[in-house]
């Protein structure tokens, strides 16, 4: 009881709204994941944004639906917001009071952020002046994010559906001012999916031992790519000079 009081006490007052996209008819997840909310104690500002299946492409109703989450950002004169999808869940652990106050200052001081993620996969990472945040090359999972009204504004103003799905998108854009929060406090769950296309890269996720997993074993990879990297050369040169000496 002690931990989830502590997390209800999170302060996410540096974030003027939160959006969670949620398909109308997916009521099994909204009440889960209101339960989610409640135990971060980001009830309050959150706004469900209803939609329906996209009538051809689930990809681009998924995009769209993002979208309409940074418009409704804007609208609502919001200077920095949340975005979520309906399958995310969070560490209660990992949301300790220095991570928030790390999230705290980055966002309300930094002047050259654009997207914060709370969790996601990489391509790289590198440390930034903030223990808890790092500066990445972003890869993939956008279930859980922080974007400043400007940057949402100009995604809208400059880019429009082109058949890639949002996180290619992301991927894709050039990366100025790409951030993750250090350790991730959002993942992205195991629930089944909605996107026919790719329910064979979901069977697979499930297979390796879940999105979850694979989100932490790329954070801890990228964090310390550079020892594992001569951990294996140590390894390669040790077999080669037995492989010699015998």
């Amino acid at each position: 009881m002690a931990n989830n009081e502590t997390n209800r006490q999170v302060d996410w007052r540096c974030f003027d709204r939160a959006y969670c996209i949620s398909l109308i008819d997916r009521h099994d997840r909204r009440a889960a994941v209101k339960k989610r909310f409640a135990e971060i104690g980001l009830e309050n500002i959150l706004e469900f944004h209803l939609v329906t299946r996209h009538s051809t492409d689930i990809a681009q109703g998924i995009y769209e639906s993002h979208c309409a989450c940074l418009q409704k950002g804007i609208a609502h004169q919001a200077r920095r917001f949340l975005v979520f999808e309906d399958d995310v869940f969070f560490s209660l652990s990992r949301c300790s009071a220095s991570i928030m106050r790390d999230i705290g200052r980055f966002v309300t001081t930094e002047p050259h952020w654009n997207i914060l993620f709370l969790g996601c996969m990489v391509k790289k990472s590198w440390p930034s002046h903030y223990p808890s945040i790092r500066g990445v090359a972003f890869q993939t999972l956008a279930h859980a994010y922080a974007i400043n009204s400007a940057f949402a504004a100009r995604i809208l103003r400059e880019y429009f559906w082109s058949g890639q799905p949002y996180d290619d998108f992301l991927r894709d854009l050039p990366q100025d001012g790409f951030y993750t929060v250090y350790p991730a406090i959002a993942f992205q769950s195991d629930a089944s999916s909605d996107n026919k296309p790719y329910l064979l890269l979901d069977a697979a996720r499930r297979a390796l031992g879940g999105l979850a997993r694979l989100q932490k074993m790329n954070e801890f990879f990228h964090c310390h790519r550079r020892l594992i990297l001569a951990l294996h050369a140590l390894v390669i040169l040790l077999v080669a000079a037995l492989i010699f000496w015998c």
